[in-house]
């Protein structure tokens, strides 16, 4: 046989092992990636179970913050919290539910929250601005996901981290 053709064989052979390699590596990868966020967000769920425990198995936003000025709901209680938006409208939180511009979402049909800081860079673009901005997600039980942009609406970092902690889903 040729010796071209052995090395051609051989390093064909091991150009197919290391693409197997690469594929098995990156689904590997995806599982632990997958497992470790269904972890953290069971960990979240079970801080938020354990709120909803002490408060008689309601979800309760717990607010030691000064309050913001306007009226009670008649629903969901006092109002404890209020981002003002841009252009009009606001994110009212009280101490049983959420009123998003004209969407009323009580507590207990939040299945999680996160909190994405964001970075400080803004970006050129649209794009880049939406990827880089600060965000509140409220995921629901039933239901699309509610988020409460920061170059949408007004709010502060630490507001936004007390509303998370304040309804139980606090990073362990």
């Amino acid at each position: 046989m040729d010796s071209a053709l052995i090395i051609g064989v051989v390093f064909g052979v091991l150009g197919i092992v290391v693409v197997i390699a690469l594929v098995i590596i990156a689904v590997l990868f995806i599982i632990g990636l997958l497992q470790g966020w269904k972890k953290q967000s069971g960990e979240r769920r079970a801080n938020a179970e354990a709120q909803r425990q002490r408060h008689g198995g309601k979800t309760v936003l717990e607010w030691e913050g000064p309050r913001a000025p306007g009226d009670a709901d008649p629903e969901f209680g006092p109002l404890l919290e209020e981002f003002p938006r841009k252009g009009g409208g606001s994110a009212r939180f009280y101490e049983l539910g959420l009123v998003l511009n004209g969407t009323r979402v009580p507590y207990d049909m939040l299945k999680d929250i996160f909190f994405d800081e964001g970075s400080e860079e803004r970006g050129h673009d649209l794009k880049e601005a939406l990827q880089n901005s600060a965000v509140l997600w409220l995921y629901r039980k039933r239901g699309h996901t509610l988020a409460i942009r920061d170059f949408q609406y007004g709010f502060d970092h630490e507001d936004c981290r007390k509303i998370r902690d304040g309804l139980g889903f606090r990073n362990s």
